[in-house]
């Protein structure tokens, strides 16, 4: 399924640092978000590397946290209603357990999973975090725990 048509409006980057393609799932009940990420799409950071024999171009680390951060946006507005267009904005807080499992290669699609395991309500904030699992070929490339922290400001 198509990224919802008013995430553009929610989003804290602008399309082009997505890094998501597709949308797989939302699954407000298993608090997950699911996500297909165009590996021929990556733009500048890709297009930069240099290819060296045993270093081919690859999907870059810094795509991987950034997809982290717009698979967070996803879930904290169409799962936990924390809108951007009201005041909600995120920041991540800590990246734990962070492993690399092997190169992502440029072509086949990689599919990229976030499930919150901890949230923590308070009035004006929310404490999450989160696991993130992103594959490609049936093979994992990359796992985390990653922790953010979303906030509310009067607009």
């Amino acid at each position: 399924m198509p990224i919802p048509e008013d995430f553009a409006a929610e989003s804290l980057y602008t399309p082009d640092q997505w890094y998501v393609h597709d949308v797989i799932d939302i699954d407000a009940e298993r608090n997950r978000v699911v996500t297909v990420t165009h590996t021929d799409q990556l733009g500048m950071l890709v297009e930069a590397q240099k290819d060296w024999p045993l270093q081919p171009k690859h999907i870059p680390g810094a795509v991987m946290i950034q997809l982290s951060s717009t698979l967070g946006n996803l879930h904290a507005v169409y799962v936990l209603g924390l809108r951007m267009t009201e005041g909600w904005v995120g920041f991540g807080t800590g990246i734990r357990k962070a492993r690399f499992h092997r190169i992502g290669a440029i072509g086949p699609p990689m599919t990229s999973t976030l499930e919150a395991n901890h949230i923590k309500r308070t009035r004006d904030r929310v404490f999450a975090t989160y696991t993130f699992e992103y594959s490609q070929d049936d093979r994992l490339l990359y796992t985390a725990t990653h922790s953010a922290i979303w906030t509310r400001s009067e607009l």
